[in-house]
């Protein structure tokens, strides 16, 4: 390689590194406007104000307050399912994959509450089609109905049937008190919903769940930094 070519290669990387971390600073500054003002009263300015930057520089990323809203809810989602994924992906139990994955989702959640406020608002504003839910849950639950362990329709309904009740344990971890065991007590009750016998699910919750490490460069490792 000629030292031209590694110029620009340098060049190409560095602008890649700027823009992402742009991107990264208008996410970061739209949840923090989103909690405090709600979503339906956020405003692009509001945003660009919070993120000290120009109206210009908003447009080079997003066009509106909405597809900001579903790159925050792919940045947040994502870090944490990155994280399960690549923890129990592993495991020969589809319904072990989901049932840790989902436990330790909620119990992630509960530990952040900017975070967890935002998904409760959102709601399934925040879960858009490049949601790496849709990627990660359907051979997982796929394997669970070929094993005859899940009975349900599926994958597509038993993702709407996870998506709905998560979301509801989102609202509840960010608006009143719960106990310790909230996110297996709702796990519980997907896992029921989609057909798995009770004592299989006794088993499955009692289990202990495994820690994951988000990248320390994720939106939520730099939340919980400040």
């Amino acid at each position: 390689m000629t030292k031209t070519h590694t110029t620009i290669d340098h060049r190409t990387r560095v602008g890649s590194e700027r823009r992402r971390k742009m991107r990264l600073r208008l996410i970061e500054a739209a949840l923090v406007v989103f909690n405090a003002k709600g979503l339906e009263a956020t405003l692009i300015d509001d945003v660009i104000s919070s993120a000290g930057v120009s109206r210009g520089t908003f447009y080079n990323y997003f066009n509106t307050v909405e597809e900001l809203l579903a790159a925050l809810g792919e940045e947040l989602g994502n870090d944490i399912l990155r994280a399960i994924e690549s923890t129990v992906a592993s495991y020969p139990d589809p319904v072990l994959r989901l049932a840790e994955g989902m436990r330790v989702y909620l119990h992630t959640l509960s530990r952040y509450p900017d975070v967890v406020s935002f998904f409760w608002r959102a709601g399934f504003h925040a879960i858009s089609p490049n949601n790496l839910v849709y990627d990660y849950l359907p051979p997982h639950i796929d394997d669970g109905i070929a094993a005859g362990v899940l009975q349900v329709a599926d994958a597509a309904t038993a993702i709407d049937i996870i998506a709905g009740v998560t979301l509801a344990a989102a609202r509840a971890l960010s608006t009143r008190s719960v106990p310790a065991d909230y996110p297996e007590q709702m796990v519980g009750h997907i896992l029921l919903a989609l057909g798995v016998r009770t004592a299989a699910v006794r088993k499955l919750l009692a289990s202990e769940i495994p820690r994951i490490v988000l990248p320390t460069d994720s939106l939520i490792a730099r939340l919980a930094a400040r």
